[in-house]
């Protein structure tokens, strides 16, 4: 039960910072827009809001404040975008979190901004803003030729899949590095690279590089596309223990115009036996792409319906998979013994969303390489089920075009599902992650250590200064998407499968526990060092349903800021036997005011109280505690508008940070920095030789001068000079505090407001309920004597209509009404051509028709039967190496015999990257030298199938007996390059048939006529 309307009192507040790729606290700030957001609260246009309100006459509390929310983000007066139209990570620039500038923007901010874009366009019907933001990003952040014939990734082309990559050690400290190029394991086999290049005609990455640096602040420029103003830059390369605060910016093209005279900033990060090559290098943040992906999911719910943009978010995924891989791709699970083998195809896949995926190659003359990497390292927070359901599940509609994405995405949703089951906490918050290679060495994993398909749990995966799961927003934003999910499968009637139960179990013990901490119009008591604390004024340290002590705060609302971990969970061994984790637990800490996180936060409770109505025709009693959680936050987050967005002043602890010399650079390294300086410099300290290294370190303004120019410098210099005791290590007349309006803040509270409305006001305003609008996305798939039929389903909709006619446009006969957003039409017969519309109704009324769809239903071709057949088997359990194999017999089950030499049968499949191959007989009883193949290419490409492989025989092969066989028949074939096959896919591939089984989708032949079986 929840306890979040109790009022007590705190002793102190202790606020944290959280600094680590592709993520912002969401709680900080500058004092140079407090001026600007006075005047901007009298002025900030509502043209938003009016274009809504001519439409829909009134509207609810949250519509209002939302589309008031989008006008602010949108008002050029609020310095939200730059001069390229890019969103700033936020509007203040002196600021130190995953970017460490302002006016820097990561793939997260863009992610965000198709977020926004979509319920805007929900409101209005208008979806040129979600289009443009696509374009926007396709043309900044997307390292691609988007039309402008300015290659981005000039050299992937010569990539080799069979060696993706050089291994280096990844090591704890910044002080280890470089790290030696020692190629100690072997990379494994990329299986994606052939069938994308099939798929698209190149293999020219389609995903967002994570970080760009707006402004050109570091002074890089952009290499490749000068005409842009916006840099690709990267950071983090140096271990889990490199902070924002020891990171070094570097260009993400380095032709070594900067850098070490002749290395660049290449040698900071790698050691070679040589001068390292000039090179282009780019790093995705896979939870950024995933959400883009999940926003246009909704577009196409919310009635979005151009194909073009669509298609991109379905490319967008199909490249994503690439996250789905171990940075080497290594065989999972092979390096727990610290012994790695590579991978061979997809056992080299985890199925989660890794940190990063990264992929570059050389410049200039003679740079004929490039290379690619996964990650080792599996976050629960980077992980996104809405995502995986919409690029695997027909009704989600984004299945991609490569041939065995939408069988991977499947995969990945159950296992990002057990994911997260495995990692819940006994209270029901859920733990870090795993990690394929232990240390980022592939180290023996640590007896004891609890595994997930062969990973070791990791509690900090990837990053520990702080450690990477502490922060709460790392619960909200993945939770927030397991919400949604539920909503999505009990909206669909899928209340039974083994993926729904995961999903419900999961948000509803989660839901429960954080409902605990949260606090609205009072404010918790917590000790000095951020424990909440009961009423006898002891530590809150777990335990369900703590009672905490509270005092009376009208108007505040206060949430979680960190938390502890102890213990780990169990090892994985399937949903059924899934015991609690009683060994599992979490400590709740620090109670802040983080309106990012309250906005997703937001999210998760309204989704989940929708879900429950959506599962059980009301909310249960969780789920009204929940709805009524999430209206009183966002009343109470309403106080906060400053006339820019959502914000408050935010202590900042960690800024002596800004001071502190703790930049590594080893020994000897010398080079010019973008902003015109010389790095290290001569203002250095010794490096500690216990953290490994032999360099020096240098300061923050050191490296970035240009710091100390920013508006807010001053004021931070000097409360630092009267303030910061670094005898004591704390801030003894106050700490710093900034007010900051970051993008992806304000949009998660903005959408907050549109998902609450869209949810439970059911899109109108309270007790203004209307009727829904007309279904979207209708869609027809013929059969045999039948026709399917699925559509998007609009906002407030309780149940649909179907209406069939066999003359386009009418009339119209009502055939069904049912609940679920799809319907399976058996009442048709072939050859005749139906006409359909849906309408949507509630109590309320009924909407206008859907845009009508047709089908034809046809006849399945049938097998033909003959007295020849052919039966097949198959131990090739691995539908992505490089090679096929299947074994054959010929059955004569007529009364005459028949001469081999008139016999042929085809093996019909999918070439998955065109190139020459060659056909082995590795055993026949017939004789193997009496045995040929012939790779004939067909005209038009059939279902699985653009090649086939035709089997004859010579005359010594002899002839079939009435009743009698060929005998085995073993053939094999590969391409002459041994790149990989997709056979998942394949018409007459079937891994079940693991003993010799009649299979009519190998078709015999005789005389050239079919005999038996069945053409694709």
């Amino acid at each position: 039960m929840a306890h979040w309307t109790r009022c007590k009192k705190p002793a102190s507040i202790l606020m944290t910072a959280v600094l680590f790729l592709g993520v912002g606290t969401g709680m900080f700030g500058s004092g140079s827009a407090r001026a600007a957001a006075e005047a901007a609260a009298d002025t900030a246009t509502k043209t938003a809001a009016e274009t809504v309100a001519d439409q829909t006459g009134a509207a609810s509390a949250e519509r209002t404040r939302f589309l008031q929310l989008y006008d602010q983000i949108k008002d050029p007066a609020n310095g939200y975008f730059s001069a390229e139209g890019i969103p700033y990570h936020s509007v203040e620039t002196l600021m130190s979190e995953a970017p460490n500038y302002g006016h820097m923007t990561t793939s997260e901010a863009y992610s965000y901004w198709m977020w926004l874009e979509v319920l805007y366009g929900y409101y209005t019907e208008d979806w040129s803003a979600l289009e443009e933001a696509w374009d926007n990003m396709e043309e900044y952040i997307i390292p691609v030729n988007e039309g402008d014939g300015k290659e981005e990734q000039p050299t992937m082309n010569y990539y080799n899949p069979n060696s993706p990559a050089t291994y280096a050690a990844e090591y704890p400290q910044p002080d280890r590095y470089p790290s030696e190029l020692t190629g100690q394991y072997a990379g494994g086999k990329d299986p994606l690279d052939a069938e994308l290049k099939k798929t698209y005609g190149n293999n020219q990455t389609y995903l967002m590089h994570w970080l760009l640096d707006v402004d050109n602040w570091y002074g890089f420029g952009n290499l490749l596309n000068p005409k842009h103003t916006a840099a690709y830059v990267n950071t983090f390369q140096r271990g889990e223990q490199e902070s924002v605060w020891e990171a070094i910016p570097h260009p993400s093209q380095d032709d070594k115009s900067f850098g070490k005279s002749g290395e660049g900033f290449m040698s900071l990060f790698t050691k070679e036996n040589q001068a390292p090559a000039a090179q282009w290098r780019y790093t995705n943040a896979t939870d950024a792409d995933a959400r883009a992906v999940q926003a246009m999911y909704w577009a196409k719910e919310l009635g979005y319906d151009n194909e073009e943009y669509l298609d991109k978010a379905k490319k967008m995924g199909d490249y994503l998979r690439y996250g789905m891989y171990d940075k080497y791709f290594q065989e999972i699970g092979s390096a727990a013994d610290g012994s790695p083998t590579p991978g061979n195809g997809k056992n080299a896949s985890h199925y989660l969303m890794a940190w990063y995926t990264s992929w570059g190659g050389g410049l200039g003359n003679g740079a004929n390489w490039a290379w690619r990497i996964g990650a080792s390292h599996a976050h629960q927070g980077y992980q996104n089920v809405v995502a995986s359901y919409a690029l695997s599940d027909p009704d989600g509609g984004l299945i991609p075009e490569s041939p065995t994405a939408g069988q991977d995405w499947d995969t990945s949703l159950k296992r990002q599902l057990e994911f997260y089951t495995w990692l819940q906490s006994t209270e029901g918050a859920i733990a870090g992650g795993a990690t394929n290679s232990w240390g980022g060495a592939y180290k023996a994993y640590p007896a004891g250590t609890s595994t997930f398909y062969g990973m070791a749990y990791d509690s900090a995966p990837v990053y520990h200064d702080p450690p990477s799961n502490n922060w709460f927003g790392m619960q909200a934003w993945p939770v927030e998407r397991i919400a949604e999910l539920y909503y999505i499968l009990a909206s669909n009637g899928d209340t039974s499968s083994e993926n729904f139960q995961m999903t419900k179990q999961v948000i509803d013990k989660w839901i429960d526990w954080s409902m605990d901490y949260m606090f609205v119009d009072s404010r918790p008591v917590s000790d000095a060092e951020g424990y909440y604390l009961d009423e006898q004024g002891q530590r809150v340290l777990g335990g369900q349903d703590p009672q905490i002590a509270t005092v009376e705060a009208p108007g505040e609302l206060w949430i979680p800021g960190n938390l502890e971990w102890q213990g780990q969970p169990e090892t994985w061994n399937g949903f059924d036997n899934y015991t609690g984790n009683p060994d599992l637990h979490v400590v709740t800490k620090d109670p802040g005011q983080d309106f990012g996180v309250v906005g997703s936060y937001i999210k998760a409770l309204t989704f989940y109280a929708a879900g429950t109505k959506a599962e059980n025709g009301k909310y249960t009693e969780l789920g009204e505690q929940a709805e009524k959680l999430a209206k009183n936050m966002l009343d109470a987050s309403w106080n906060y508008n400053d006339g820019i967005g959502i914000t408050k002043p935010e202590p900042r602890n960690d800024y002596y940070r800004y001071f502190k010399k703790e930049i590594y650079f080893p020994a000897g390294w010398s080079g010019k920095y973008g902003q015109g300086n010389t790095i290290p410099g001569t203002n250095t300290v010794p490096s500690d030789p216990s953290k490994g290294g032999n360099g020096v370190y240098i300061g923050y303004s050191d490296l970035l001068p240009e710091i100390k120019n920013d508006p807010d410098w001053k004021y931070l210099e000097e409360k630092y000079n009267t303030s910061w005791n670094p005898q004591t290590e704390k801030w003894e007349d106050g700490k710093p505090e900034f007010t900051y309006h970051r993008f992806w803040s304000q949009v998660d509270m903005a959408t907050a407001y549109a998902e609450y409305d869209r949810l439970i006001n059911g899109g109108g305003g309270p007790g203004e309920p209307t009727a829904p609008k007309a279904p979207t996305k209708l869609k027809a798939e013929a059969g045999d004597t039948q026709v399917s039929l699925s559509w998007s389903k609009p906002a407030g909709a309780d149940n649909f209509t179907v209406k069939r006619a066999t003359v386009s446009g009418g009339p119209y006969t009502e055939i069904a009404t049912v609940t679920n957003a799809v319907y399976l039409d058996l009442d048709v017969v072939n050859d005749q051509t139906y006409y359909y519309v849906v309408s949507a109704s509630n109590e309320i009324g009924a909407s206008p028709d859907s845009a009508e769809v047709s089908a034809t239903p046809t006849e399945k071709p049938k097998p033909v039967e003959g007295d020849l057949k052919l039966k097949y088997q198959t131990n090739d359990s691995n539908p992505n190496d490089n090679h096929i194999r299947a074994q054959f017999k010929i059955v004569n089950n007529g009364k005459e015999t028949v001469n081999l030499s008139d016999v042929k049968f085809r093996y019909y499949f999918t070439i998955d990257g065109d190139k020459a191959q060659e056909f082995h007989c590795d055993y026949a009883v017939v004789g193997s030298g009496n045995v040929k193949g012939t790779f004939v290419k067909l005209d038009e490409s059939a279902e699985g199938a653009d090649y086939y492989l035709e089997v004859s025989f010579g005359s010594g092969a002899g002839s079939l007996a009435p009743g009698a066989d060929s005998g085995e028949i073993q053939v094999r074939f590969n391409k002459m390059d041994w790149s990989n096959y997709s056979e998942t896919d394949d018409f007459s591939y079937d891994p079940t048939k693991t003993s010799y089984t009649e299979w009519e989708r190998v078709p015999l032949y005789v005389n050239d006529t079919l005999v038996w079986g069945l053409e694709p």
